[in-house]
C-alpha cells in the first residue's frame, strides 16, 4: 500500500509540474466524486436519489414530454415553453417514435408510455450517444492544444460532474446547446466567411433549444464587426423564426408560455429563485417587493455585465465567456441545475490557455471544480461558486474601466 501510494503521489507531482492548473481542477473532481461514491454505498443510494428531482418518475421526462407535447398543437394546447426549432426537431422524432408505442385499450398516449417503449428508449439513448461523441469530438477539435491527456480531462469531468449527470437525469437538451455553443466559440471569428456563416447558424440552432443563448451575439459586437454582427443577428432571428411556419403559435404565444412558467422561490440557482427564496420565504416581504428586488438586481447585474463585455477590450477571452455564462445560469429563465452546464464553456477554455499556476489562477481553478463538483445528498452548490465568479471578473472590468476613463479625463485636461 506505501509503494502505491508513494507512486500516486509521484505521478501526481510529475502531472502536476507539467499541467497544474488542469491536474488540480481533475483532482478536485476526481476526490469529491470518491467521496460522494462512497457516501452513496454507505447510504444506500439515498445521497444519490437526493441530489435528483424525484428520481423515478421524473426520469428522462424533458426528452419524452417534449416528444409528446410536440406532437399535437404544442404552443395552444399543452403551453411549451420551448422555441420552434427544437418543437419542430421533437415532432419529427415523434413520428418515428409513436407508431411504435403501445397504447392500452381505453387510455390515452403519455410521455410514460413512450418512455417504456422500445422504440423510445432506443430513441433516447442513440440520441445522448450522438451528442456526448459530437460534444467531444468539437472540443478536442477546437482547442489548439492537442493534448491527448486534456481530451482524457474533458472525459472524465465530463462524466463525473453534476451539472451533466443531472441533465442526462433529465433528458433535458442542454448538452446539444453546448455542441452548437462551442461551435459558434470556435469559428464566429474565423477568416473563412463560410466557416463564420457556420458559426452564426450554430448560434441560432442553441437559441432555437433554449433562447437565452443568444447573448453570445454580444462578442460579435465586442470585436465591433458591426456588418458581421447584422449578419450573425439575421441568421439566428431566421433559426427562430422560420421554424413557426412548420407549427402552431407564434412568438407572442411563445414568451406568454415562457413568463407563465418561470418559477420564484424554488431552488437556489439563478438570481430570481435567491431574490426570492431570501426576501420573500425568509423575510416575508410582500410579493410586489420580492418583484421589485429581484428586477433591481437582475438589470444592475446583466447591466454591469453587458458593459464589461463589451467596452473592457484587455480582459481575457476565457473571462468574458464566463460573465456570458454567468448571465446564462443566473439570469432569466427556469432556475435548474443543469443551467451550470453552461460554465462549462469558460472552463474549456480556461484549461486551454491558462498553463501556469498563479493565484488568479488557483482561485479560479478551485471556482469552477467547485461548481461541477458532486455534494452528497446535495448534488452541489454551483450557483455559489457562479456568483464568485461573476462578482471577481465584473469587479476586475469595471474597475479597469474606470480607471482607463479617469487616465483619459487627466490626458484630455
Amino acid at each position: 500500500m506505501v509503494a502505491i501510494a508513494d507512486t500516486m503521489r509521484n505521478m501526481f507531482r510529475k502531472e502536476y509540474d507539467k499541467r497544474p492548473v488542469s491536474t488540480l481542477f481533475l483532482t478536485i473532481i476526481i476526490i469529491f466524486f470518491i467521496i460522494f461514491v462512497a457516501a452513496a454505498i454507505v447510504s444506500g443510494g439515498s445521497t444519490f436519489n437526493n441530489m435528483l428531482n424525484s428520481p423515478g418518475s421524473n426520469v428522462f421526462m424533458d426528452h419524452f414530454d417534449s416528444v409528446l407535447y410536440s406532437s399535437d398543437h404544442p404552443y395552444t394546447k399543452y403551453g411549451v415553453i420551448y422555441p420552434p426549432l427544437a418543437t419542430v426537431l421533437y415532432a419529427a422524432l415523434g413520428r418515428f417514435i409513436i407508431p411504435y408505442v403501445n397504447v392500452p385499450a381505453g387510455t390515452g398516449l403519455t410521455a410514460e408510455l413512450i418512455r417504456d417503449s422500445q422504440m423510445g428508449m432506443l430513441s433516447f439513448v442513440l440520441i445522448t450517444l450522438l451528442t456526448f461523441f459530437a460534444l467531444y469530438l468539437v472540443y478536442s477539435r477546437s482547442m489548439k492544444d492537442k493534448d491527448i491527456r486534456k481530451e482524457l480531462l474533458f472525459l472524465f469531468a465530463i462524466v463525473l460532474t453534476f451539472p451533466f449527470i443531472y441533465a442526462i437525469e433529465r433528458g433535458n437538451s442542454i448538452i446539444l446547446v453546448i455542441v452548437f455553443c462551442l461551435i459558434f466559440l470556435a469559428g464566429y471569428r474565423s477568416e473563412n466567411k463560410w466557416i463564420r456563416y457556420m458559426a452564426y447558424a450554430s448560434l441560432g440552432c442553441a437559441t432555437g433549444f433554449k433562447l437565452y443563448p443568444a447573448i453570445l451575439w454580444l462578442l460579435t459586437l465586442r470585436d465591433r464587426r458591426y456588418k458581421e454582427a447584422g449578419i450573425c443577428a439575421l441568421i439566428v432571428a431566421a433559426l427562430i423564426l422560420i421554424p413557426f411556419l412548420f407549427t402552431d403559435g407564434g412568438p407572442i404565444v411563445l414568451l406568454d408560455a415562457i413568463f407563465r412558467h418561470v418559477p420564484t422561490s424554488v431552488g437556489f440557482t439563478n438570481i430570481g429563485q435567491i431574490v426570492h427564496g431570501t426576501f420573500g420565504d425568509f423575510l416575508g416581504l410582500s410579493e410586489n417587493m420580492v418583484s421589485a428586488i429581484n428586477y433591481a438586481v437582475l438589470g444592475g447585474f446583466t447591466l454591469l455585465s453587458f458593459i464589461v463585455i463589451l467596452f473592457d477590450r484587455e480582459m481575457k477571452f476565457w473571462k468574458v465567456v464566463a460573465l456570458i455564462s454567468c448571465n446564462l445560469v443566473l439570469g432569466p429563465g427556469v432556475g435548474v441545475p443543469y443551467q451550470l452546464v453552461y460554465m462549462w464553456l469558460p472552463i474549456l477554455y480556461f484549461l486551454a490557455s491558462e498553463k501556469h499556476m498563479s493565484r488568479e489562477n488557483a482561485f479560479y481553478t478551485v471556482c469552477f471544480a467547485m461548481i461541477f463538483v458532486l455534494i452528497p445528498g446535495i448534488g452541489g452548490t454551483g450557483s455559489v461558486f457562479v456568483i464568485i465568479v461573476a462578482a471577481a471578473i465584473l469587479y476586475e472590468g469595471i474597475a479597469r474601466i474606470c480607471r482607463r476613463n479617469k487616465h483619459q479625463c487627466a490626458e484630455a485636461a
